[in-house]
């Protein structure tokens, strides 16, 4: 009798438990062993964060456990993963485990370092977490006049358009408590140019324009300076805030930065894009590093684990076999309280957009999460 093959996944996200569903649901059950390893108790729908502080979602159904999430055959860990060691094909944790793979799925192979930002301190908001928008949304019922500014870096895990996707739904919400003449709302960003697009960044002009959002492009953050209420680029620049909102860089987790990965040109480790696997370790795939253009740092991109999914289901189980990895990211961007427009950009940088919706985006657009091992939308 045949051995299972094991299929370890690195990572307490959506996208590690939608890995995990989907390859029980694709490969024979008797042939495949699948492990998640994390170090939460919960998996928090983060997409979905942005509408916390305008009180549009109900936060409470935004974090659900992550045994709650997954196939009754997955088997969680919860430990921190320390060390990598890619030639015997196991990984030690911090509580003293040794997990050995056949094949490695990393979902969380970096992490917002909002500390590693000269300045950073308590007084400064994100949106990373459940928990951090409830502060925020704390702190906008309570705004009343005054500059709002929202940062969000190029290479951030979040989406490249969670800044402006807030900015609008911060814009709106004023507007609706008719205090949008003393509420200065400004979106920065360190993209010269959003995500290397003319189209795409016209498009991204256009929305912020409309919502009356002041915007400043190529601005990297090098300094926050909490006494002054500003914020100072790398090249001297600098913008005003009463509420700062940093959305910051992305930070390799330490158990890959110690890995004798090749680096290239295009992501900090080097990666075969038609196959979306480690060069020289066809076992081992990795979620979220791709060309610049099109994801830095991104946590989440269903596209991607789709795709890993069915090679994997296809070398274990025979599942049918993906031709290659197309490279397409797609994403939602919000144009007002009432409006999302889809859009695309495939691997060679084309961008390509989809109608607006109308009212229900927040159960058709954002509210997906992976049960079954599919998309699920309307949860909320």
């Amino acid at each position: 009798m045949k051995v299972p093959d094991r299929v370890v996944i690195l990572g307490d996200n959506e996208s590690a438990v939608m890995a995990a569903n989907k390859l029980v649901q694709r490969a024979n059950k008797n042939e495949i062993e699948v492990i998640i390893v994390g170090s939460a108790n919960d998996v928090e729908f983060k997409d979905t964060n942005i509408f916390v502080p305008t009180s549009l979602v109900d936060h409470h159904k935004l974090k659900r456990s992550i045994n709650s999430q997954i196939k009754l055959s997955v088997e969680y860990v919860k430990d921190e993963v320390v060390t990598l060691n890619v030639r015997d094909k196991s990984l030690n944790t911090k509580g003293g485990k040794l997990i050995r793979y056949d094949y490695l799925l990393i979902t969380n192979g970096f992490f917002e370092d909002d500390m590693a930002i000269p300045g950073f301190s308590q007084e400064v908001r994100t949106i990373i977490t459940t928990q951090e928008s409830l502060m925020l949304r704390e702190d906008v019922g309570q705004f009343k006049k005054g500059e709002i500014l929202i940062y969000q870096d190029g290479e951030s895990i979040q989406s490249p358009v969670a800044g402006v996707n807030l900015a609008v739904l911060l814009s709106n919400y004023f507007k609706n408590k008719s205090l949008d003449k003393d509420v200065k709302i400004t979106y920065a960003s360190s993209f010269k140019q959003m995500m290397d697009n003319k189209t795409f960044h016209n498009k991204i002009v256009e929305v912020l324009d409309k919502n009356q959002i002041n915007k400043v492009f190529d601005f990297k953050l090098s300094q926050i300076n909490i006494k002054n209420k500003e914020v100072q680029s790398d090249d001297g620049k600098t913008l005003k805030f009463d509420l700062p909102i940093v959305i910051g860089k992305a930070t390799m987790e330490e158990y890959l930065a110690k890995t004798d990965f090749k680096k290239s040109d295009m992501a900090p480790i080097e990666i075969d894009f038609n196959n979306l696997c480690v060069k020289e370790h066809p076992e081992i795939f990795i979620v979220g590093i791709g060309p610049k253009f099109k994801s830095s740092f991104w946590e989440m991109n269903y596209e991607q684990i789709d795709f890993i999914t069915a090679k994997l289901a296809h070398m274990i189980s025979g599942y049918p076999e993906p031709d290659y990895y197309i490279g397409l990211y797609t994403d939602y961007l919000l144009e007002s309280e009432e409006r999302a427009t889809s859009f695309s950009i495939d691997i060679n940088g084309e961008f390509s957009q989809g109608r607006a919706s109308r009212s229900d985006y927040l159960l058709k657009l954002y509210s997906y999460h992976s049960y079954f091992g599919g998309y699920s939308q309307g949860y909320l």
